[in-house]
C-alpha cells in the first residue's frame, strides 16, 4: 500500500510512520506536515492507497475541507481521520464529502491502525482494478486505466505514458480504444487523453497535471471540451 499521513505535529508525524514501518501491508510512506503540499501532490499525479489525515491544523482549513478537496481530485482514495480531539469532530466528519474509511484518536493504537488498513486491502481486493493489457516482445503486460496520462499513436505502436514512464507496445489505437473505459476521449487522431488527468485546456491542447501537453485537434476541439465538463459533472 501507498500510505501518506498528514499532521502538523512532527512528534505525531514521526510516531505513526514508525508505526507503519512496522505493518506488512505498507510498501511506501509518504508525510506531510503542510496542506498545500499534500495536496501538491496529488494534484502532481501522486496516488496514494489510503490517507492518515489530521483533522485540527489550527488554520482556517482543517484536514476534512483537505479530505473534500482529495476526492475531486482522487475519489478512489480512502481517508483515515485522526484526531485528538474526538468531542469537536465526531459530528462533523460526514459533513464533509470525502471517501471515509475510518477513524482514530490519537495517541493511535497500533492494533485500531492495522485493523484499519487491513480492511482497506480486503476491500481492494474484492474487485479487480480495471486495466490496459498490452503485449511486449510476447508478454502481457498490465497498466492499471487510473496511471495512464495519455496514450500516442505512432504507425503500428503506441507509446502508453504513465506516472511510472513510457509503455511502447506494437498495437493500433484503434484496437485497444474499447478497453480504456468512459475516462477516456480521443482528441486527436493520434491521441487518447485521460479525462481525470486535465488540469485545463489551452488554444490546441490540454495541459495534464504532470505538466504535460497533449494535442487537441481543432476539428475535435468543442466535442473533446464537451465531453470532458460532461465527464467530470457525473464524477461529484
Amino acid at each position: 500500500m501507498e500510505i501518506a499521513v498528514c499532521d502538523d505535529n512532527k512528534l505525531m508525524l514521526d510516531t505513526i510512520e514508525a508505526q507503519l514501518q512496522t505493518l506488512d501491508m505498507v510498501d511506501n510512506i509518504f508525510t506531510f506536515s503542510n496542506l498545500d503540499a499534500f495536496l501538491f501532490s496529488i494534484d502532481s499525479g501522486r496516488r496514494y492507497d489510503a490517507v492518515l489525515m489530521d483533522i485540527e491544523w489550527g488554520e482556517k482549513v482543517t484536514g476534512m475541507d483537505a479530505a473534500a478537496e482529495l476526492y475531486k481530485l482522487c475519489p478512489e482514495t480512502k481517508i483515515i481521520y485522526v484526531t485528538g480531539h474526538v468531542e469537536l469532530f465526531s459530528q462533523q466528519i460526514f459533513l464533509h464529502r470525502a471517501n471515509l474509511s475510518g477513524f482514530l484518536t490519537k495517541p493511535v493504537d497500533i492494533a485500531l491502525l492495522r485493523a484499519n488498513l487491513q480492511k482497506i486491502v480486503d476491500s481492494a481486493s474484492l474487485g479487480v482494478q480495471p486495466a490496459l493489457v498490452l503485449r511486449q516482445k510476447g508478454l502481457p503486460v498490465s497498466i492499471p486505466l487510473r496511471e495512464i496520462y495519455f496514450i500516442e499513436s505512432k504507425g503500428h505502436t503506441v507509446n502508453v505514458h504513465t506516472a511510472e514512464g513510457v509503455v511502447t507496445a506494437y498495437e493500433r489505437l484503434e484496437n485497444i480504444k474499447g478497453a480504456l473505459g468512459a475516462g477516456f476521449y480521443q482528441c486527436h487522431k493520434s491521441y487518447v487523453v485521460n479525462m481525470n488527468q486535465i488540469r485545463r485546456f489551452g488554444a490546441g491542447d490540454v495541459l495534464l497535471k504532470n505538466g504535460e501537453q497533449v494535442p487537441v485537434s481543432r476539428a475535435r476541439y468543442v466535442e473533446t471540451k464537451d465531453a470532458y465538463f460532461s465527464y467530470m459533472g457525473q464524477q461529484f
